[in-house]
């Protein structure tokens, strides 16, 4: 069975050590305290104290895999917006020289201005350790550029 590591950092929290931190969840316990979050209550504290950036940061140790959710502050109360870095190795295609040459290029999984919808997919492809479904979404995300 599977373990993660989870740091959630609130907007009250100032100092960077300053996280909750819980130990030993299974895929279950991360996402009921994804769900628990309230990220409209969340925005609206960051707002009100100007604090830290909501952050949710599910560690895998055995596979020595890490997935960071950060609120995006500067997005509206009606659509929320998120930022999900990884530290997965992907390898994607990038043109250079005026797009005449394409070099194989390698990057970490990293997306901006996702939806609560597309972060909770996200969230759960690295949980269930589908890196196949993170690469091919952080893919098509290039493409679509």
């Amino acid at each position: 069975m599977d373990s993660f590591d989870l740091k959630i950092r609130y907007p009250h929290h100032i100092n960077l050590k300053d996280v909750e931190q819980l130990e030993a969840l299974n895929t279950i316990g991360v996402l009921t305290h994804f769900d628990k979050m309230g990220w409209k209550k969340q925005l609206s504290r960051w707002l009100q104290l100007n604090g830290a950036n909501p952050t949710f940061t599910i560690t895998d140790e055995n596979k020595e895999r890490t997935i960071e959710i950060v609120l995006n502050p500067y997005g509206s109360a009606q659509e929320l917006k998120f930022i999900v870095k990884t530290n997965i190795p992907v390898v994607i295609a990038k043109k250079q020289i005026f797009g005449l040459i394409t070099r194989q290029a390698k990057e970490k999984i990293h997306f901006d201005q996702l939806s609560l919808v597309q972060v909770k997919a996200y969230l759960t492809a690295f949980l269930k350790q589908d890196t196949d479904a993170l690469t091919r979404y952080y893919q098509e995300s290039k493409y679509m550029v």
